[in-house]
């Protein structure tokens, strides 16, 4: 599916912050509005503008906006409202974004969001305000200089607050100031302050100077509020925001790259504006899921620690995203990107303005490795439909028979039922939807059934149920299902790596069946498999991937078969090198059609199972990393929370692929980029494990040698199943429709 397919959202793949069905049609809903109300020419205009607005300006498109409902979506009713939460709040702005909305609408919506946690007096009416458009607000993150001095009838507020984000057109300003118990937050009217309107990087959405010069503040204005509340859902707003600026520029790059032309080629199909285009989609996908986690947690209340942990993540990952991103489409629009006509600035101009404001990502970073290493956590969960407990109370009985079993026993009992793998249609499994799939999931986990791993075998399976031959089926599935027969996949050769159009491995026809010549490479499980799967070239003379057809091969009775364990980096010999030195096949070895092994082989790794995500989403490296943490460099630490966000961010993406799945949706673009991030972020576990260990880590002894084993192993993981660059081409064009090279 190329980019922008997909009906549901226009912001770069299809989907965005939000994946339910609900949520997809907001976006549809926000995204028609602006095209229809919100010209283009709306945001240039401010940005060609001679100077800043003058204070207390609105644009021209506000009341339009309150009329749809969208200043108080996020809002309790009875206070005019939407009674929506900040989830969908932040569909809203990464759409707004997206469109490049210009105006006082995301600082008015966070101080509604503020407030609305906040009971009191002074806050419903203004609620109402703002939810019917009536008042726009504005707040400062940080005090600066602001004090307040207690009064007999409330505070005295002097001084300046840092840059604060569209203070200039706002009604309202939300500003902390310390006092002599500590920070205290005041709601104050702007016409009893000085307002000045700053030169800003951003002239759609300026900074103002907030001065307040003895401005008294009744008591019934001196608000109750956490600071690090106001920070957190800034946070979480902000990274919305920055998620439709990173979409848009996705979006634009890869429009570019698919028609302006260079060398006689659209320049998409060049491998270094792939990577390019794709590493941007990585960027923005890992943004997106854990904005869309850390506005749940908002939304959730499920305590300050998992709520400021995922702020923490998404603060750290989105605003860095639309930074990046915006840097990398002027690159990729070359000269073009570089004029003041094309709005590419406009969209970097957003970014550097959050990112200024919001922080560094490595304090964000920071925040969050302290916060992990205090206890914090987030626990995903996945709620399934009503169907799901018939669907448990179905599988109970047939479960309960594995239970208290080893993992192989257990899929020895459970495989005749299908209930070991559901996913399949039957008789090999339930023929099972993604419900029924995790249904039955949660019951094996509250029955505490596990089941011994298929390996190759999952991906053997599929491919005789679609194109084996019944005979095939009946001899060899019921015995794989069971776990008795074992398999490997001979694909790869020392010539062809990723490139399995490239095979050399010859099968020549013979009145006996098929004769074998080759080698092949990297086969895990080579020595102890029963069966192997094999693809050799059948048709020299074919287009490539036309040539090549799929064989079964008894790895113990097939004669001429030599199987070289080959000595990896660790030490250890995990793989192999098998050698076919005319090695006889009987005719009935072959699956599927002679020549139509391409098909075959592709269909190996889909019919894929629906999985529960992670419930903790740190693994044991990282939780080690943590657990250190104290004892290191702020540098260091800043790297724990670095790799704390990409672990959050994969068992996000793989939830969200779920709940997809179960919506009925396909799953988009998780699978690819939690590969592409999965791969890499194992590596840097592995190397800042080693690297913690100083001198020790160079001593293959003890903790040493665990390390190092550790890292050593890791390189093979941005190699095994397609190197990361092949993966990137991959995620280019069958993703984002880059052109072929």
């Amino acid at each position: 599916m190329g980019i922008g397919t997909d009906s549901g959202t226009a912001t770069g793949t299809g989907t965005g912050v939000g994946v339910t069905e609900e949520h997809r049609a907001l976006a549809r809903s926000v995204r028609g509005w602006l095209a229809r109300t919100v010209p283009p020419g709306e945001a240039r205009a401010l940005l060609d503008a001679p100077g800043p607005p003058a204070p207390g300006a609105r644009p021209e498109h506000w009341a339009a906006l309150a009329a749809q409902g969208l200043t108080g979506i996020h809002l309790p009713e009875e206070y005019g409202g939407g009674g929506g939460g900040i989830l969908d709040l932040a569909v809203v702005l990464e759409e707004a974004a997206h469109g490049s909305l210009p105006g006082p609408y995301l600082a008015t919506v966070l101080v509604g969001a503020v407030l609305a946690r906040t009971p009191g007096p002074a806050t419903g009416d203004t609620l109402r305000a703002i939810a019917a458009g009536e008042r726009t607000a504005a707040l400062a993150l940080i005090p600066g200089t602001l004090t307040a001095t207690p009064t007999a009838t409330g505070h005295r507020l002097d001084g300046t607050a840092p840059p604060a984000l569209s203070a200039d057109a706002a009604d309202l300003l939300l500003l902390p100031a310390a006092t002599p118990t500590g920070e205290r937050w005041f709601l104050v009217d702007a016409e009893g302050l000085t307002v000045r309107p700053h030169h800003s990087v951003d002239p759609t959405r300026p900074t103002a100077q907030v001065r307040a010069d003895t401005v008294p503040v009744p008591a019934h204005r001196t608000l109750p509020i956490e600071s690090a509340l106001v920070r957190d859902l800034a946070a979480v707003l902000l990274a919305a925001d920055a998620c439709g600026t990173a979409a848009r520029c996705l979006r634009t790059a890869v429009e570019h790259a698919r028609v302006r032309e260079q060398f006689g080629r659209p320049i998409g199909a060049f491998q270094a504006v792939k990577h390019l285009c794709a590493d941007m989609l990585v960027r923005l996908e890992q943004a997106r899921a854990l904005t869309w986690d850390a506005a749940r947690a908002a939304d959730e209340e499920t305590g300050d620690g998992a709520r400021a942990l995922t702020a923490a993540l998404a603060a750290a990952t989105a605003p860095e995203a639309a930074y990046t991103c915006a840097k990398d489409t002027i690159q990729i629009l070359g000269g073009t990107g570089f004029t003041w006509e094309h709005d590419a600035h406009l969209w970097l101009r957003r970014a550097v303005l959050a990112r200024q404001l919001l922080g560094t990502a490595d304090a964000h970073r920071l925040r969050a490795a302290r916060l992990a290493a205090a206890g914090a956590r987030r626990e995903l969960t996945l709620e399934l439909p009503p169907e799901a407990a018939r669907h448990r109370a179905e599988a109970r009985p047939h479960l309960a028979a594995a239970r208290g079993l080893p993992p192989r026993e257990a899929r020895r009992a459970l495989a005749p039922t299908g209930y070991a793998a559901p996913h399949l249609p039957p008789p090999y499994g339930l023929g099972a939807g993604p419900v029924q799939q995790l249904a039955i999931q949660q019951e094996l986990a509250e029955q505490s059934v596990r089941l011994s791993d298929l390996s190759i075998a999952a991906w053997v399976v599929p491919s005789l149920i679609a194109y084996g031959t019944e005979a095939q089926r009946e001899r060899y599935l019921p015995a794989t299902l069971r776990g008795d027969l074992q398999w490997c996949q001979l694909f790869s050769e020392p010539d062809a790596g990723s490139d399995l159009a490239a095979l050399r491995t010859r099968a020549v026809r013979t009145g006996e069946g098929w004769r074998i010549t080759g080698q092949k490479v990297w086969t895990s499980a080579a020595r102890t498999a029963d069966h192997g799967i094999l693809l050799a070239r059948t048709d020299p003379d074919a287009p490539r991937h036309r040539g090549l057809t799929y064989f079964l091969v008894d790895m113990k009775r097939a004669w001429g078969i030599d199987i070289r364990p080959l000595r990896e980096i660790t030490g250890e010999s995990l793989f192999n090198e098998v050698h076919f030195d005319d090695v006889l096949l009987p005719p009935d070895a072959v699956v599927g059609e002679v020549g139509g092994g391409w098909r075959v082989a592709r269909n190996t790794l889909g019919n894929e199972r629906v999985h529960m995500a992670d419930q903790l989403t740190f693994d044991t490296g990282l939780e080690a990393l943590i657990a250190r943490s104290a004892e290191t460099d702020d540098a260091t630490r800043a790297r724990i929370g670095a790799l704390a966000a990409e672990a959050h961010a994969l068992a996000c993406i793989g939830l969200r692929t779920t709940l997809r799945q179960v919506s009925g949706l396909e799953p988009g673009a998780g699978a690819s980029v939690r590969k592409l991030v999965q791969t890499a972020h194992q590596q840097k576990v592995a190397e800042l494990t080693l690297e913690l260990l100083g001198p020790a880590g160079a001593v293959a002894e003890e903790a040493g040698e665990r390390a190092l084993h550790g890292f050593l192993m890791s390189r093979c993981l941005t190699i095994a199943g397609g190197t990361t660059q092949i993966q990137l081409n991959v995620v280019a064009e069958r993703i984002l429709g880059l052109p072929r090279d």
